[in-house]
């Protein structure tokens, strides 16, 4: 099933093709800045496809996007490891940062649990499922059990083959991408996105003042801020000229 393209004038829509435990994910956003950083969700393997003139580059929960055209509805397309399998579930439990997120899943899944689901629908040979923005929680297992009897993993021990149209030069290159067994990330936030929020409990700190506190560089260091912003956890403001970083209402986890 190919996912659908909505254009919008503003914020974020993602479309999310989920296959087992992995999704295929397209964010479309509008873009007026060269250069912005675009939260993902699950554990993000690489980026697939993006817009003409569009430059990415994929971080730890979010891609890097230098955009080169005029303001206006750009497309950027990752694959993600979206769920954990756990006692014949498959567990996906994360934030979703996007206005709206639209998750396609084969009618042979069956749903045992759904957390935040805005609508749902038959779409052909799928489940429409909509979430706003705000934290997601689906689990679901397959009629077709293996012989082991645990779900079936329709990517499972998995080789992906996308074409990819790289940036600008009408070139097609392609991507073997193969899922490596036993990696358990740890899903959301890791050590140092966890590090600036603790420093922030004491109350709005400057960079400079987060910058002496923590061990990262400035470039690490402004790259996590840009994600927590965009995720939620933190928000910048403005005291007297100077620039400091305090931590918004906490989310439900």
């Amino acid at each position: 099933m190919l996912l659908p393209l909505l254009l919008s004038s503003g914020g974020s829509i993602a479309y999310c093709r989920i296959e087992g435990s992995v999704a295929l994910v397209r964010v479309v956003t509008y873009l007026d800045s060269e250069y912005t950083t675009l939260p993902t969700v699950g554990k993000p393997i690489a980026v697939v496809n993006s817009s003409a003139k569009v430059y990415t580059n994929l971080g730890e929960g979010y891609v890097e996007v230098l955009y080169l055209g005029e303001p206006g509805n750009i497309s950027v397309t990752y694959l993600t490891e979206l769920a954990e399998l756990s006692d014949g579930l498959y567990v996906a439990e994360f934030y979703n940062p996007y206005d709206e997120l639209v998750a396609y899943l084969k009618l042979s899944a069956v749903i045992v649990e759904v957390v935040n689901l805005s609508h749902m629908a038959r779409r052909g040979d799928y489940y429409e499922l909509r979430f706003p923005r705000g934290y997601v929680k689906l689990v679901y297992t397959y009629i077709e059990a293996s012989s082991g009897g645990r779900p079936g993993l329709p990517w499972g021990y998995l080789y992906v083959a996308v074409a990819t149209v790289l940036a600008g030069s009408g070139v097609l290159a392609l991507y073997y991408i193969r899922r490596r067994r036993g990696e358990r990330l740890p899903e959301g936030l890791d050590e140092r996105d966890v590090a600036i929020i603790r420093a922030l409990e004491s109350g709005p700190k400057t960079p400079q003042e987060l910058l002496k506190e923590l061990d990262m560089s400035k470039a690490t260091f402004y790259r996590r801020v840009r994600r927590l912003i965009s995720l939620g956890y933190i928000e910048q403001v403005r005291r007297d000229g100077k620039v400091y970083y305090r931590l918004k209402s906490r989310r439900k986890s």
